[in-house]
């Protein structure tokens, strides 16, 4: 049956049919006989080829099949018929077939690409060109430095090994240093490079590639006073640097210290260094014993991390007495206090000017609760006009235009939150409350359609708080306030829907809170009682209780706000009580006497931007010290600093800090807002000494001057400038050398008029 078809098909082929389709298939059967090598199929190929041309043939040869490719293997009988003469090959063939063996290098068909020697066209695109070129060993190739390192890190196909022979015989400088970077990260291109000496030509790129790939007899030859190393690690980035280190210590016989610390490990090139990498020297030299090295590094290293290395030195002292005095007020104090005393003097001005923004256009004459949108683009706020109407809207910042507002309430409003650019949630006064420890009676919505009461609570309920979610909200009302059976809740809202129940105070009916506090991330929320507190986590639905009674009898504060690490409340005795993560325990927090019970703070809260605890009191914004775990004892003095918020009302102010902790609004018996920007500045005092200058130490003295510092911080201020009056206390300077910076001991500085 075979032979009959394969004499129909060469039949068709010879009287050359008008169907087309035919003459295809006819063909197809011709060059399938031909791929078995049956003699009678090559001479009807051979007669087919030549009757109706290549360009035929080879069309029907390549017509791909189901997988997209040709339907037959490039070691076919039937392609001698068809490359008996090169010239007649097509130029589109060899393209698809550069393309074919570039995507899965058919040695078969490698076998006949060689034997064509023609590279592919620039039909086919300039990347197939290049390397089909490069395969055959064009003289005239001039590739990319970067395509041909790349192509040579290719150990997966032939065309790699081209491009390796091509870095030997013809090397390119540029092209074997991108390939030997490589090396680093590839078994085989390092290899490779072992057993050809390939190493990149730039000597600092040398010695790093050396100790990069454990090469510790070139590298020694090549740098043994590692100058060249030294520059290498300088001009690397952050992961590389790392790199480097790992290498360094496992090839052993490098000196670190100079690699690392540059050629002048005393001066700035230390003081320039990343933490990481000082933690690395201080362990090295720690390791070796070589303190009195350590000792002239430790004058150099940020203050903090200089207190916490003393503490390695054992019983090694420095041998002058002027060194001892210093080392001794180090090795005394704690690195944390240190620490955070820097950062809160240095991080915002003595004292704050605020952006006025007056409301009378907009609202009224009075304001009396606020709260900042999530973006802190937006404000809400309640207040009054003349004590007879009442109102609540929303103020766009940047515009300072009212973008909600509403002023359709007959009582006060004592209470607001922030939902969305159009909505916000108010608590309305009864009639004749003088206050928040009067009852409150209606929860309402405020959005573009008006006001509407949330639920049927008419007890007391607390401040509303937002939380996670879309126009989600927080607030713990009294939901039966009929003698013994009165009972409370938390409950949780949504935009304009009535609240539920939460379920966090099942089972306990005898808890009143007396306040709440949602931490930044709006997920913790903390509702505190007369004689304990429930943490809940809105996110796991996880609930804890604190004891209150360990504190000792106070049954009740007046503040309260939550941080990642701890919840702080102030007890009406001007105690600051303190529990640290993760809120389970049961045990007493730590207490501290801050406040005198005559003057609480108006406001304690928890700022993201500045990292600790900050108070309103006296016109003043006021940074805590409160450490982050447990190990650390609270300071004597929680108040590091005051600072003076310019304008601020003393007369009944109300205080809201932005959900980010970055801008504090401030607002008084008038229609105006304050807002101060809180937004931390960078400092040079937080940094290492060693890249301190005189005008650093200038402002260090100023700091000193100002009023308001809590002893953490002065302590903080007055160690940094005996570590710097130390580096310059042999410091010559002819001239104006205010701005001279990184000076070393026994510098002498001459500066022109």
């Amino acid at each position: 049956m075979r032979q009959m078809r394969l004499r129909t098909a060469s039949f068709l082929l010879r009287i050359s049919p008008t169907d087309v389709r035919r003459g295809r298939h006819a063909l197809q059967t011709v060059l399938g006989a031909a791929d078995s090598g049956d003699p009678a199929a090559l001479r009807a190929l051979a007669r087919a080829v030549a009757r109706h041309g290549h360009e035929r043939a080879w069309r029907v040869w390549l017509e791909p099949g189901k997988s997209g490719g040709p339907t037959r293997p490039w070691d076919s009988p039937a392609l001698a018929g068809l490359t008996v003469d090169v010239s007649t090959v097509p130029a589109w063939v060899v393209n698809s077939a550069w393309r074919a063996w570039l995507a899965d290098p058919d040695p078969a068909l490698w076998s006949l690409l060689r034997r064509w020697n023609r590279p592919a066209t620039a039909a086919v695109g300039s990347r197939t060109r290049l390397f089909s070129r490069l395969v055959l060993g064009a003289a005239d190739l001039s590739p990319s430095p970067l395509i041909l390192a790349d192509t040579a890190a290719r150990f997966d196909h032939p065309l790699g090994a081209s491009a390796r022979e091509r870095l030997l015989t013809d090397p390119d400088p540029s092209a074997v240093s991108l390939f030997c970077a490589t090396a680093v990260q590839s078994p085989d291109a390092l290899e490779y490079c072992l057993a050809h000496g390939l190493a990149p030509v730039d000597e600092t790129e040398r010695a790093v590639f050396f100790v990069r790939t454990g090469q510790q007899e070139q590298y020694e030859a090549l740098d043994p006073e590692g100058t060249l190393l030294a520059l290498g690690y300088r001009a690397a980035g952050a992961a590389e640097r790392t790199a480097l280190r790992i290498a360094m210590a496992a090839m052993g016989g490098v000196d670190m210290l100079r690699v690392l610390a540059g050629q002048r490990s005393d001066r700035h090139d230390f003081a320039s260094l990343a933490q990481t990498e000082r933690d690395y020297l201080v362990t090295q030299l720690t390791r070796q014993g070589d303190w009195g090295r350590l000792w002239r590094l430790v004058r150099l290293m940020p203050l903090p991390e200089a207190v916490d290395t003393v503490g390695w030195f054992g019983t090694w002292r420095p041998p002058a007495e002027a060194d001892r005095e210093l080392f001794d007020a180090l090795r005394a104090a704690d690195p944390w206090v240190i620490g955070d005393g820097l950062k809160a003097v240095s991080v915002l001005p003595s004292r704050i000017k605020p952006l006025a923004v007056d409301l009378t256009e907009n609202v009224g004459t009075a304001l009396h609760a606020l709260d900042f949108s999530a973006d802190g683009r937006q404000l809400a706020f309640t207040g009054t006009h003349g004590g007879l109407r009442y109102f609540a809207g929303v103020l766009d910042l940047r515009t300072r235009r009212a973008a909600l507002f509403h002023d359709g309430l007959v009582h006060q409003l004592s209470a607001v939150a922030h939902l969305a650019p159009d909505a916000v949630v108010v608590v309305e006064d009864g009639p004749g409350a003088a206050g928040p420890a009067q009852a409150k009676t209606k929860l309402h919505h405020v959005g573009p359609r008006g006001v509407r009461q949330l639920g049927s609570t008419a007890g007391h309920i607390r401040r509303p708080e937002r939380v996670v979610g879309d126009r989600r909200f927080l607030v713990a009302a009294e939901q039966d306030a009929t003698g013994a059976s009165a009972r409370f809740n938390v409950l949780l809202g949504s935009g304009d829907g009535s609240p539920t129940e939460t379920g966090l105070f099942r089972g306990r009916n005898g808890f009143s809170p007396r306040g709440t506090a949602v931490a930044s991330d709006r997920r913790r929320v903390a509702v505190f009682g007369a004689e304990d507190i429930v943490v809940a986590d809105l996110a796991t639905g996880a609930v804890n209780v604190l004891d209150v009674a360990l504190v000792g009898g106070v049954l009740c504060q007046a503040q309260a706000a939550l941080s990642p690490f701890a919840l702080v409340r102030v007890t009406l005795s001007g105690d600051l009580n303190v529990w640290h993560d993760p809120l389970t325990s049961t045990s007493a927090p730590a207490t501290a006497r801050v406040w005198p019970p005559d003057n609480l703070p108006i406001g304690l809260a928890w700022s993201s931007a500045l990292h600790r605890f900050v108070a309103v009191r006296d016109g003043h914004l006021e940074l805590l010290s409160v450490p982050p775990s447990p190990d650390v004892p609270l300071p004597d003095d929680l108040v590091l600093r005051r600072i003076r918020l310019v304008g601020a009302p003393h007369w009944r102010p109300r205080v809201r800090l932005s959900s980010k902790g970055d801008m504090l609004a401030v607002a008084g018996e008038w229609p105006t807002v304050h807002l101060y920007d809180l937004t931390p500045r960078k400092s040079a005092l937080t940094g290492p000494m060693g890249s301190l200058s005189r005008e650093n130490l200038a402002e260090v003295a100023g700091l000193l001057r100002r009023p308001g510092l809590g002893r953490i911080a002065l302590q903080a201020l007055t160690m940094l400038q005996a570590c710097g009056e130390y580096r310059y206390h042999h410091d010559i300077g002819i001239g104006d050398t205010t701005r001279t910076a990184n000076v070393s001991d026994f510098d002498i500085e001459l500066r022109e008029e």
